[in-house]
């Protein structure tokens, strides 16, 4: 079918896109900047104190007091989201006072109250929880909204009040963080890999599902160190290959197709599949002269190469390009594998698991687990990259060194995220290349190394943990919730137990970086025994997580909607969220540019910047440490919680004890007057395992060989404990590829009497990775053309299914308009990266749609609706969609003010409402990943349709007055 044209060219197509995101997002008017302009303005150092890798520092220009503009620091030049935090700090959506429910929970119905009878309520409900439930049925939420070393007092105040049930993981990257612990050891868990700038010296780099350039913007952080990596590494003549299935911020944009000519033809693309062969349908397209480092034709396009890959299948693409050095060239470092790692061969396994088939070269070969040979032909047919672009691929890591190998945290976060970054890190061990100057150890580069000293939490009584995924499956059942479901503390077990998945075996120090809370899976537990309560009461400070970045969102707001479930849930947040809606009692806090304060300006702990706090307080909002200070009276442990400090000399107390054990920090108040400094003894990057590497005797491992263990008892205890649950087979001994849920997960697959069958299902019908043929060696054969397996490596549904119906994989991405979902109600910075479905042209022909159509995507989960945009920079099969969006009802202001009537009924059998703000999380499952108990959110289907009277909603919108 052909695609109707809304205008001349993609130009005009996202001018259209343009138009219809002002409609969907909120227009607010800027306040005006040029009050008290016969006013001296004067300056005063803050920074940005959000989740993102920058943290910069920011100038705030005071007029009369009042915040007049935003400035960076040219020192650390922030970002644009940095620099609009004028306009968040005066959203309509900031609270201004304290607030108490009136009407349903989630119908943003609320009064204004005063901070006396807010706090008092808050005492009461928690003490009355406290003393009928017990102190372990109060859940201190998962937020990431606290990054400053006094920014987090709930915890510390509940451990002083009794104790509160806590969580481990984040919704990051806790697939990956499994993977560390069996393969490096919990040490290596932060900083994790190398720092950017160290790939400068390589002369390969490969890059599996990261962005750098959008993860990190600012000139002083990941985005200025990407720039600098592309500019070195071309000026050698070296290469850097993205592995992605979307044309990332990171990766330079193609030349735009000439007058008249369809875009994804091959005059107008220099680079994609990148031999120049079509045989898939639907890849963008590719010049003749391709080549698997074949560039882009646009600044850093020569250096900069796109490999589009089916989402969720990276461990096969490492999985051949481990084959073919193995096989094909000889070029692993046998010597190191040898050395320092456990299970490549089958000679490096521990005694009592030889001549089972369980080594990774018997993985490689076909002689062990699913017995096929890891081909490129294989590969190709399940990732969708022809075979001949993976062995050039592999060819160029059998001689290119240095080589850095990286991994966002993209792939991971997926059903198959521990197997699948297990297996990029085991492509950098083989190679040899960890530990080395120019080269990673596979993780995402480096994060978390921070180094000022956050005030202590102190000890929780209460010992139980549940993973942060599975908040509310402890509201609605906690009580059935064990060791098999992931909760940490409770008694403890013997090793090898069944019930226990082999992590984190008690005994070793918890690894987490400065502030951060632990990211290790369950430990070996008793699984006979459950958690003694259900969540009753829920404390959520500085975080979206309870609703809008969780998944199924709109479980979530089911599930708190009902107050019988969870009796009582305080919010303290700058603003009213989505998450807020849920809330008995609403707080409004600060800024930490509006209160003194202290933090880490990088993730490596390079800077250290500080807040003034001249900006102050506006209308009746407080800073978190106070209202905490308030609770503590009233429950009479005022003492415990303060120690006699008040917060701003617990901020001092502790920049003074963290200038002792560093050289080249300023005293606090001279810190104050510069407002940034930095720390002289960090001045070279930082390689990953560059220590063991250079003494393994003086510096093993955090395993319990000290080597590398390619090969873990951990997993093989892990694996086990799967046996006769649905997600059996889904974790093996080493690292495999092991397919993601497919459609059936999100009843968009095909009804069984068609005869039609789930993606991937076939590969699991052959027992890939099941205990039954895992541990079983058999002859493996190669396969030797793509012809031998079926499309896409597994049985597709396209054989019997129109094409319009087929399900399509979704996923989202981190944009530049967002960290998580902060900035979500600033227009501003929204527009940047409309809130749009992008979708390749295959697809889009299929279904007749064309950019600026609004399409509904679907599953069992729920429905969203935005405007489409057509794009060969997205592969087919696939939609992408930003991250982060505010939920948002059809029909319903986008205003998130409180007090208005509600747009969700107490009916639980109401159909859900469609989604029009774009919350990727409508889709999205809260089943957690099998092995780390994560957030799988990546791995997600659905049917996609344009919407009914898309056409008079553009006549109303396209050109709006």
């Amino acid at each position: 079918m052909q695609r109707r044209a809304k205008g001349d060219g993609d130009n005009e197509g996202m001018k259209t896109i343009t138009n219809i995101a002002d409609q969907l997002f909120r227009k607010v008017q800027p306040v005006d900047s040029a009050f008290g302009s016969e006013t001296a303005e004067t300056r005063t150092p803050a920074f940005c104190a959000i989740d993102c890798p920058g943290r910069c520092p920011l100038e705030l220009h005071l007029r009369d007091g009042e915040l007049a503009r935003v400035s960076a620091n040219k020192a650390a030049p922030a970002c644009h989201r940095g620099l609009s935090m004028r306009a968040w700090a005066n959203s309509p959506d900031r609270l201004m006072w304290p607030l108490r429910r009136v009407g349903p929970r989630g119908s943003a119905q609320f009064e204004r109250v005063t901070w006396d009878e807010a706090l008092d309520e808050i005492a009461d409900q928690l003490a009355r929880i406290r003393r009928e439930r017990g102190s372990e049925s109060i859940y201190l939420a998962y937020t990431t909204g606290q990054s400053c070393t006094t920014a987090d007092p709930f915890e510390r105040l509940m451990n002083c009040f009794g104790g509160f049930l806590d969580h481990y993981n984040n919704y990051s990257n806790p697939q990956i963080n499994a993977m560390v612990r069996s393969m490096y050891g919990p040490d290596a868990l932060y900083p994790g890999g190398s720092e950017l700038d160290t790939a400068a010296d390589a002369r390969l780099v490969l890059v599996f599902g990261a962005s750098p350039a959008e993860t990190g913007t600012g000139r002083a952080t990941w985005h200025g160190a990407w720039d600098r990596v592309v500019e070195q590494v071309g000026e050698r003549g070296g290469r850097i290959v993205m592995v992605d299935p979307r044309r990332n911020g990171s990766i330079p944009k193609r030349k735009r197709p000439a007058s008249g000519e369809r875009e994804g033809q091959a005059s107008a693309v220099c680079d994609a599949s990148l031999t120049g062969s079509n045989t898939h349908k639907g890849r963008p397209a590719a010049p003749a002269s391709g080549g698997a480092l074949s560039a882009d034709a646009a600044p850093g396009g020569k250096t900069v190469s796109w490999l589009p890959i089916n989402p969720g299948t990276d461990g096969a693409l490492a999985a051949a390009l481990l084959h073919e050095p193995a096989f094909t060239h000889n070029a692993l470092d046998w010597d190191f594998l040898r050395e320092r790692c456990i299970g490549f061969t089958d000679k490096t396994l521990p005694e009592r698991r030889r001549g089972l088939g369980l080594s990774v070269m018997d993985y490689l070969r076909g002689t062990g687990y699913e017995h096929v040979a890891k081909t490129p032909a294989w590969a190709a047919a399940i990732t969708g990259i022809p075979a001949d672009d993976i062995r050039e691929l592999a060819a160029q890591l059998a001689t290119a060194r240095p080589v850095f190998i990286m991994q966002g945290w993209g792939p991971q976060r997926r059903s198959n995220g521990e197997m699948t970054s297990g297996m990029i890190m085991m492509l950098a061990a083989a190679l040899g290349q960890v530990g080395l100057p120019g080269t990673n150890n596979g993780m995402n580069i480096a994060w978390g190394g921070g180094f000022l000293t956050r005030v202590s939490a102190g000890k929780n009584p209460v010992p139980f943990r549940i993973p942060a995924y599975r908040f509310l499956d402890a509201i609605e059942n906690g009580e059935s919730l064990g060791t098999r479901e992931g909760v940490r503390g409770l008694p403890e077990a013997g090793y090898g137990n069944a019930g226990g998945s082999g992590f984190a075996a008690e005994g070793k120090p918890e690894q987490s970086s400065p502030g951060k809370r632990a990211t290790d899976s369950v430990q070996h537990q008793d699984s006979a025994a459950h958690l003694p309560s259900s969540i009753k009461a829920i404390i959520c400070h500085g975080g979206n997580c309870l609703t809008n970045q969780h998944g199924d969102v709109n479980r979530a707001h089911r599930v708190l909607g009902d107050p019988s479930k969870c009796e009582f849930i305080l919010n303290v947040d700058v603003e009213f969220t989505d998450s807020a809606r849920y809330a008995d009692i609403v707080l409004p806090d600060l800024f930490r540019m509006e209160q003194e304060s202290a933090m880490d300006a990088d993730t490596w702990g390079r800077r250290i910047a500080v807040s003034t706090g001249e900006l102050g307080a506006r209308f009746e909002r407080r800073g978190a440490w106070n209202t905490c200070v308030e609770l503590a009276k009233r429950w009479e442990i005022e003492n415990a919680f303060t120690e006699g400090r008040t917060e701003g000399e617990w901020i001092r107390r502790l920049y003074e004890g963290d200038r002792e054990r560093s050289t080249g920090l300023p005293t606090f108040d001279r810190l104050l007057e510069d407002g940034l400094a930095w720390r002289a003894d960090r001045a070279e990057p930082f390689v990953a395992l560059a220590d063991w590497r250079h003494d393994p005797d003086a510096h093993p491992l955090d395993t319990p060989s000290g080597k590398i263990e390619l090969f873990s008892e951990l997993l093989a205890a892990a694996a086990e404990t799967l046996r006769d649950t649905p997600d059996e087979g889904a974790v093996t001994p080493i690292p495999t590829y092991v397919p993601e849920w497919g459609p059936a997960e999100f009843a968009v697959e095909r009804p069984a009497t068609d005869g039609a069958q789930e993606p991937d299902a076939e590969l699991r019908a052959d027992g890939h990775g099941c205990e039954s043929v895992a541990f079983l060696p058999a002859g493996g054969r190669e396969c030797e053309s793509d012809a031998e397996l079926p499309a896409n490596g597994r049985k597709s549904e396209s054989n019997t299914e129109p094409a319009c119906d087929q399900p399509l994989r979704v996923f989202g991405f981190h944009s530049v308009a967002r960290i998580h979902s902060s900035w979500g109600n600033v227009p501003a910075v929204s527009r940047r990266v409309p809130q749009v479905i992008s979708i390749n042209p295959a697809d889009a022909d299929a279904r007749g749609i064309a950019t600026g159509d609004l399409v509904e995507a679907s599953n069992r989960f729920g429905t969203l609706r935005l405007p489409a945009h057509v794009t060969e920079d997205v592969i087919a099969g696939t939609i992408v969609m930003p991250q982060g969006a505010w939920w948002q009802a059809e029909g319903r202001s986008m205003q998130n003010t409180p007090g208005a009537a509600s747009d969700r009924t107490a009916d639980a059998d109401a159909a859900e409402p469609i989604d029009v703000g774009g919350c990727i999380n409508t889709l999205t499952t809260s089943r957690p990943s099998p092995l780390a108990f994560g957030n799988p959110q990546h791995t997600c289907w659905c049917h996609l349709h344009r919407h009914m009277g898309t056409e008079a909603y553009l006549s109303e919108t396209a050109h709006p007055a």
